[in-house]
């Protein structure tokens, strides 16, 4: 933990009191899936397992694969990334609302995922393109994890497209999951059209109508994945659904870096990450992926720790933190004093 704060006003009572979140949360990274849903991303099972490593190096308590039902390579890649790794945990993700979903089920429990993450669509737009109606689709999620939950996994219930649908019906969801056997329930902007107001409201509900650990998983549609995610585990929610670099479906994901960056250095909240290798991992995801990183990027970008305006450098040579919240170093990168190009 960084042992001075980042900004004193953080830490003040009233702020201080505003906050409800944990003082640990799970960092779930879903880049093994998600980044494959990035326009021209794959990756090979050799390189999956040798970025699970270094997930795992890096301190990530859970890691994502895929689906070992619907893909042959995904459940390859399951079943290689759980014998490969030993300390992080390893999920596995079932689509409870196909046909065939028993056997998506069956599939990942038997893939060697230490967690299974049931998904049923829970909107009304996504379930009128299933063609069933609320009571039926509150039956199959029920069934679907009850199933899940006669293993020996983990199961989390996670109501695709939660911040779309009506309030009073993802409630019915999240009850018959918990009561199904579900250990973890989740508030899924599966869109990125929540506010971190709503995701708060969202998370407050889940806690309140299951009791159990509630994880958040949020896409940047509008740019607002960080906050969003961060809104909820301020609301309370101990899970967090991440990805490096925000890979993942349109606009990505979360980004590890970001949320888990935030969390330590401005909330104070232990994720188990070695802050370190935070720009190390984003460099080595970024080549894997073909996506190189911008610049600016935030926490891992190779300038954001540069300054070339001549009184921030007399500055930063007095007090390295006077221009920057925090020192490069604390996250893996490196500080420099460029010339202006038009000086």
């Amino acid at each position: 933990m960084y042992s001075e704060p980042v900004n004193p006003w953080i830490r003040l009572p009233i702020l201080e009191r505003a906050r409800h979140g944990p003082n640990a949360v799970v960092v779930n990274d879903v880049t093994l899936r998600e980044g494959e849903q990035s326009e021209g991303v794959a990756f090979s099972l050799e390189k999956k397992i040798e970025l699970a490593a270094a997930l795992e190096r890096a301190g990530v308590t859970q890691i994502q694969v895929g689906y070992p039902g619907r893909f042959e390579r995904d459940r390859q890649a399951t079943g290689a990334v759980a014998d490969s790794v030993s300390v992080s945990s390893v999920e596995a993700v079932a689509l409870a609302f196909v046909d065939d979903w028993e056997a998506e089920i069956d599939a990942c429990i038997a893939s060697g995922a230490d967690v299974i993450t049931v998904v049923y669509r829970s909107s009304e737009r996504l379930q009128n393109l299933l063609g069933v109606s609320p009571a039926q689709g509150l039956e199959r999620a029920r069934a679907a994890v009850a199933r899940a939950a006669a293993s020996d996994c983990l199961v989390a219930f996670l109501p695709s497209d939660s911040t779309r649908a009506d309030p009073r019906y993802i409630d019915e969801l999240w009850r018959a999951a918990a009561g199904a056997g579900a250990s973890r329930v989740y508030v899924a902007d599966s869109m990125g059209a929540a506010t971190p107001e709503l995701i708060a409201l969202l998370v407050g509900r889940a806690r309140k109508m299951t009791r159990l650990p509630v994880g958040v998983h949020c896409h940047n549609d509008f740019g607002l994945a960080v906050a969003n995610t961060l809104a909820g585990v301020n609301a309370g929610a101990e899970i967090i659904d991440v990805a490096v670099n925000g890979l993942g479906d349109r606009a990505g994901n979360a980004p590890l870096e970001e949320v888990v960056s935030a969390l330590e250095l401005l909330y104070g909240i232990e994720t188990q990450i070695a802050l370190s290798a935070l720009t190390e991992l984003s460099e080595r995801f970024a080549a894997a992926a073909g996506r190189p990183l911008p610049p600016n990027k935030p926490i891992s970008g190779q300038s954001v720790f540069v300054h070339t305006l001549p009184t921030h450098q007399s500055a930063m040579k007095a007090d390295s933190r006077a221009i920057q919240a925090f020192e490069p170093e604390l996250v893996g990168n490196t500080q420099r004093l460029e010339r202006r190009l038009d000086a």
